[in-house]
């Protein structure tokens, strides 16, 4: 997918996590974590948002294991969790994992899929669009929707007074 569509996932899908658990689906930090969360699987691509802002590491881990690698696995979710796990309780720790799995969610909608179980080449994708098509940005629009939706329904199963 396309980093502004990788970025949309990443928040709508932090939104619906938020609310889910309670937490507010509109905190601009957590948002800004999560669409960051959901662009760091690319810094395996050089040309990629990530890549780009750091070629120091992306330059390497592109000549090393290529796109879609190491960094779209469940290896890389772990390794996330377990540093941030070690950083100590930080409210940027659940956007960011939540941003990073948008990210191969999103990646596992496309032909190529993902390599969940990396070093294993096995992908998984459910193949429903290819990269920048008219798909992609439905699908997409659709994620986003649900999002807002998410954002303005009260899931608290609270009786609501009644006027």
């Amino acid at each position: 997918m396309m980093a502004v569509s990788h970025m949309a996932v990443g928040a709508a899908l932090w939104v619906v996590t938020a609310r889910l658990t309670g937490l507010p689906p509109a905190d601009p930090q957590a948002l800004g974590v999560a669409v960051l969360g959901s662009l760091l699987p690319d810094i395996d691509h050089p040309q990629s948002w990530a890549g780009r802002k750091m070629r120091v590491i992306s330059v390497p881990l592109s000549a090393l294991v290529g796109h879609r690698g190491v960094t779209h696995s469940a290896l890389a979710i772990l390794a996330c969790g377990l540093l941030l796990g070690m950083a100590g309780p930080h409210a940027t720790a659940a956007p960011l994992l939540v941003g990073y799995l948008s990210h191969l969610l999103a990646d596992s909608l496309t032909p190529s899929g993902v390599p969940l179980l990396w070093p294993n080449r096995h992908r998984f994708s459910l193949n429903l669009c290819r990269t920048g098509s008219v798909t992609e940005i439905v699908l997409v629009a659709a994620m986003v929707a649900a999002g807002g939706w998410a954002a303005g329904v009260d899931l608290s199963h609270r009786p609501r007074p009644r006027l």
